[in-house]
């Protein structure tokens, strides 16, 4: 089997990992193993948020070298457990590359949950954050609405490869701007309640943890990025709740 398409298979593999919220760390080891598995005398991999390098050497001593860049990610655990079932499965039965990549493609093109699930999930959880932070059924009820439309936006918003943080500075500028409308006609007086339960869903705290968790196994200047990329994007949450607050206010609604 030629260890070209090997590492360009295994590189595939952990991109789908890294863009799916896997950690620097677990995107290293799955190439290595899978590498090794078909025979690979040596590897290295070096990956980083937003770029994968590996190399390899075969049996004749020839050294190949693969390079993915990385655009965009989102934490999706559902591709997350089925990309590590796939490489338990390669690493243990070496199968033909053409069955692996079929299988990753059937991973990497599904839907995973379809949007209404997600526009409900995503009110509900809102809802019960409200709850949890002190807000009554009143700014629970609110929260479950905002947390669904802000669901919605963001999946529209996506259309124009908006950049992310203006995405989540739109988002929370939405969230604080209706949560303060309508804790200004009664129905809902805690406002605040009903922002923070739905600027939980939006903090990257995944991210902020797979940057700890990659800065304590070695992998230090990837976990400063990560860690770095997950604070400026909470101050960029913060600053659009804020800006909503402050310029509503200005203007006496």
């Amino acid at each position: 089997m030629e260890m070209k398409q090997v590492l360009v298979t295994a590189v595939d593999i952990g991109a789908c990992l890294l863009v799916s919220g896997g950690g620097v760390s677990r995107v290293e080891d799955t190439i290595n193993r899978i590498c090794r598995a078909y025979g690979a005398k040596e590897t290295d991999v070096f990956s980083i948020t937003s770029s994968i390098v590996a190399s390899v050497r075969d049996d004749s001593g020839e050294v190949y070298t693969r390079t993915k860049r990385i655009k965009e990610y989102h934490t999706d655990f559902t591709k997350l457990d089925q990309l590590n079932q796939l490489s338990r499965y390669i690493c243990e039965n070496q199968p033909d590359l053409q069955e692996v990549r079929k299988r990753l493609k059937k991973i990497e093109q599904g839907d995973g949950q379809s949007l209404e699930k997600r526009t409900l999930v995503s009110a509900v959880i809102a809802a019960s954050f409200t709850v949890f932070f002190g807000g009554g059924w009143q700014e629970s009820l609110a929260a479950f609405v905002i947390g669904g439309l802000v669901m919605l936006f963001r999946e529209y918003m996506k259309k124009f490869l908006i950049n992310r943080m203006f995405l989540d500075f739109l988002s929370a500028f939405l969230v604080a701007s209706a949560a303060y409308g309508i804790s200004k006609t009664g129905s809902a007086p805690g406002y605040g309640e009903v922002i923070i339960g739905n600027i939980m869903l939006l903090v990257p705290g995944v991210a902020f943890v797979n940057g700890l968790r990659d800065m304590i196994s070695g992998d230090t200047m990837s976990g400063i990025l990560t860690v770095c990329e997950s604070v400026i994007l909470a101050v960029f949450l913060a600053g659009g709740s804020f800006a909503a607050i402050v310029l509503l206010s200005l203007i006496h609604i």
